[in-house]
């Protein structure tokens, strides 16, 4: 009975180890994203994030009139990667001017985790968002 129990007891840690590792291993995923440009008093006043679960790293990237941007994101919150203002600068000005001469805008969000990589093309269509101005005059959630 001994010997019984000493093996499922090994089996059983085993089983327990492999789940962790493939949990561990699994790669990162991008659910939804995120564009909202308020006026309330709260800086910033546009803010660009992805909800990227299992994540290392997160880059947003867009492109306007042959013109590209790139910028990283940093981890705020649980799951959620916000576009930095100083890095991210040139990445708003060209999701801003798209909006406002096409009425959307597309936005690359690339997810990595050691190895793996998630990437995703999302659009942001203003005729989708809601809005509720003066304070929130555009607040758009995308998912994938």
């Amino acid at each position: 009975m001994g010997r019984r129990l000493t093996a499922l007891t090994a089996i059983g840690t085993i089983t327990a180890i492999g789940a962790a590792a493939a949990l561990a291993a699994a790669p990162p995923r991008i659910a939804e994203l995120h564009y909202l440009v308020r006026d309330d008093g709260i800086l910033p006043h546009t803010l660009l994030q992805a909800e990227v679960r299992r994540a290392d790293s997160v880059r947003f990237a867009t492109v306007f009139h042959g013109k590209h941007a790139a910028a990283p994101a940093r981890e705020d919150g649980d799951d959620d990667w916000e576009l930095r203002h100083g890095d991210g600068r040139k990445v708003y000005r060209l999701i801003r001017r798209s909006l406002d001469s096409r009425g959307s805008a597309s936005v690359r969000v690339r997810a990595r985790s050691g190895k793996r990589t998630d990437r995703v093309k999302l659009r942001i269509r203003e005729s989708e968002c809601s809005m509720d101005p003066p304070f929130y005059p555009l607040d758009c959630s995308i998912d994938r």
